[in-house]
């Protein structure tokens, strides 16, 4: 019953992880699987070079709230260019072709990945005492660490076999 009362009501989170999965989706249906394959990518390599990125000067003096959303939303900038630059890199090598239960897969999988990856940048204390407002769902399925050791295994496994 717990989880009807989040149609009726939903927590902010989880309306960010739907549009998530929308906006793959519709991204993926207009693009194709192997382009939706490439942001998977892009996500993984982003992860991988932005603890290098400097991005705490920004940040400095600011609470631990605002440190996150500064470094959230430079990650999300990154996101966006690197995967512009990418898909220019790799223009001719796909055709527009996927089936859309592939392509909403592949979006479920990367908006997982993307959440899982915007709470790993906060800090520990921020995510352990639920700063953020963050709702107990949206924890468990991707602070919890565990399951963000799955979601980020799984999505590259769908860009090897789907």
């Amino acid at each position: 019953m717990a989880y009807l009362s989040l149609l009726k009501n939903p927590a902010w989170d989880m309306v960010f992880v739907f549009m998530l999965v929308a906006a793959g989706f519709f991204w993926g249906i207009s693009g194709g699987k192997k382009k939706m394959a490439m942001g998977i990518v892009a996500i993984y390599v982003l992860t991988a070079l932005f603890p290098f990125v400097s991005v705490d000067y920004l940040a400095s003096g600011r609470a631990p709230n605002e440190a996150f959303m500064f470094g959230a939303g430079a990650f999300l900038i990154l996101l966006v260019l690197l995967a512009l630059f990418l898909l220019r890199a790799f223009r001719g090598v796909w055709k527009e072709d996927g089936a859309w239960w592939e392509i909403l897969v592949f979006a479920i999988l990367a908006a997982g990945f993307l959440m899982t990856s915007l709470i790993g940048l906060a800090q520990p204390s921020i995510a352990k005492n639920n700063f953020l407002n963050l709702s107990p769902l949206t924890l468990k399925l991707f602070a919890d660490p565990i399951i963000a050791k799955w979601w980020t295994i799984l999505p590259i496994f769908g860009v090897m076999f789907l």
